[in-house]
């Protein structure tokens, strides 16, 4: 199982930095993973609605034949821990060339990102530095190997998925 996760731009904040590292480790005891960043664009010259083009191209340059792509966006679907784990888990299992998972920057990503994925997926209605995201995304995954596995990591109900 592969597992690959795109984000725009270097993760500055080494407390963040380090604590992804780790999840990504944790990860990696459940799949193979890759982390894969995409040069951000500069803010010199350039207007908040050019940077998303810019920098989704190169995303975009980073998608492989088959793979299932899926977008994290405020616009995409909510689910709870446990739903995401069963579309996760199914998308792996179903995906012999992997499952790429897509963060934008700050100005979040293009409109020819979100046509690219096959699947748009909100983390929160709440709005996070994208370096939180990050960090945010990378824990639901682990989450979601944990609760497939059904190793008591995540404490909530197994059928709605909230915490009792």
């Amino acid at each position: 199982m592969k597992l690959s996760v795109v984000w725009v731009g270097r993760t500055k904040d080494r407390r963040i930095e380090a604590l992804a590292q780790e999840t990504v480790e944790k990860i990696g005891r459940y799949c193979r993973i890759a982390i894969v960043e995409v040069k951000d664009s500069s803010l010199a010259g350039k207007g908040a609605s050019n940077r998303p083009v810019e920098e989704g191209a190169r995303v975009l340059k980073t998608l492989r034949p088959g793979e299932r792509v899926i977008a994290l966006d405020e616009g995409g679907r909510e689910m709870r821990s446990v739903e995401f784990a069963g579309f996760l888990g199914k998308a792996m299992e179903s995906t012999p060339a992997g499952v790429r998972i897509i963060l934008g920057g700050p100005f979040g990503l293009s409109e020819a990102v979100l046509k690219a994925a096959g699947h748009r997926i909100s983390l929160s209605r709440m709005t996070f530095t994208h370096e939180m995201a990050r960090l945010v995304a990378l824990e639901q995954i682990y989450r979601a190997f944990t609760i497939l596995r059904g190793e008591g990591y995540h404490h909530g109900s197994k059928t709605t998925g909230e915490t009792v």
